[in-house]
């Protein structure tokens, strides 16, 4: 049996799945304790080092747990340990229950060497020595060996041997301070249940992938529970037949959607979705390049029609854009789509977000809800921003009526509250 849905029954089992997951209400509880929930239904939050805004981890679990404050990391890495840093399919923060399903990739990394540079064994034993007796070492002190040409990203050897060590699973990272990771000994800092625990074999991690793509996705491809991983995938297939044989389950087809990937669903994941209240109230979220709802570019494309490419890594002359674009999304009582992009800087001297190009398209109705919704966005993520005033540069629609009431909106001075 297939299960037919609606692009916007799928887009509300997307929401209502973990990668959407609070960005309709948000998770309640203080700063730590409602991030901590936020990252465990997502999965994973990529990390990444642009700063012209928040950083990207900080940007996804904010627009999902509206107390998240950046410092409440560092009590989620403090015993008793709650979230770790590894590799999902970039640099991420996982839960730490997690550590355990990645040990399949720390053991091929720690049996094969990392793929992306070349380490030197003795300089690897040095920096496990001097952590095992010294104890943490901080990414400016790993001068052990003198530079050379060659390495990964001209990383002094000392730098790319503690790389390998953290990839490898023998390191962790204490935390970071200046953003600058601070490695320890794996052994310090992952709980003991998890260090001790034997490695997942196949049909473990099987079970896992699908029951993360079950969780965090809601509606997905195959070949979307295993995105940009290679290791221990080989079982997958073989427990996604499983499961579609005894129900747990089932194809599903969008309506008028032709040729396309087979998509699944879990049937009680789907009917606890559409079974939820909508909201009532339009509410839009400005969404990090990197926020996992969106991640998965032609996953975004099926599911929410989002033709999106980041450009900070395009040259100035070749964006369409902006560099550091935000896709908005509009979550409604009766529709839930992207209707705009914003082009956003923080003048941190200025104490001031600067709305560089702001692209909002002409709603088919409730006009007045979609520019209250974007106003209280505004305010709201100037404030996480750290900014207390807002200046809109240049802001555009296709109804010129209606371009003309976003520019009167957007004129924002000082933010209140």
């Amino acid at each position: 049996m297939t299960l037919t849905l609606s692009i916007q029954e799928a887009r509300r089992v997307a929401l209502a799945a973990g990668s959407g997951a609070g960005l309709a209400n948000g998770f309640a509880g203080d700063a730590a304790e409602s991030g901590l929930a936020a990252l465990r239904a997502i999965g994973f939050v990529q990390i990444d080092t642009i700063s012209v805004l928040r950083r990207a981890h900080d940007h996804v679990l904010w627009s999902r747990a509206p107390a998240w404050q950046p410092e409440a990391m560092a009590a989620l890495e403090r015993a008793p340990r709650r979230v770790i840093e590894y590799w999902a399919h970039a640099a991420a923060y996982l839960p730490v229950e997690d550590w355990r399903f990645c040990r399949p990739r720390m053991r091929r990394i720690a049996r094969d060497g990392h793929e992306w540079h070349r380490f030197d064994p003795a300089v690897a034993d040095e920096m496990m020595a001097r952590i095992r007796e010294g104890g943490p070492l901080r990414t400016r002190e790993a001068s052990a060996t003198p530079g050379g040409g060659g390495v990964w990203w001209d990383w002094k050897p000392a730098k790319v041997a503690l790389e390998y060590l953290f990839h490898a699973g023998a390191l962790v990272t204490a935390g970071r301070e200046g953003f600058q990771k601070v490695y320890d000994l794996a052994e310090r800092h992952v709980p003991a249940e998890q260090f001790a625990a034997p490695e997942p074999d196949a049909e473990e991690m099987a079970r896992w992938y699908v029951d993360r793509a079950v969780a965090s996705l809601g509606v997905f491809a195959e070949t979307e529970m295993t995105y940009q991983r290679r290791d221990a995938t080989a079982q997958v297939g073989g427990e996604v037949a499983s499961r579609l044989a005894d129900g747990r389950l089932m194809p599903v087809r969008l309506a008028g959607e032709g040729r396309a990937p087979r998509l699944l669903a879990a049937p009680d994941v789907v009917a606890s979705a559409l079974n939820m209240l909508e909201p009532d109230e339009l509410r839009l979220r400005f969404l990090s390049p990197f926020d996992p709802l969106i991640i998965q570019r032609k996953r975004a494309q099926r599911l929410f029609g989002l033709e999106y490419t980041i450009e900070c890594y395009v040259p100035a002359a070749k964006r369409q854009f902006g560099y550091f674009t935000l896709p908005v999304l509009s979550i409604g009582p009766r529709e839930t789509c992207f209707v705009g992009l914003v082009d956003a800087v923080m003048d941190r001297a200025r104490a001031t977000l600067v709305i560089r190009r702001a692209r909002i398209e002409t709603p088919p109705a409730d006009a007045n809800a979609l520019l209250d919704a974007l106003s209280r966005e505004l305010a709201a993520f100037a404030r996480f921003n750290g900014a207390n005033r807002v200046e809109c540069e240049q802001v555009e629609s296709e109804s010129g009526m209606f371009a003309r009431r976003l520019r009167a909106r957007l004129k924002v001075d000082r933010i209140r509250g």
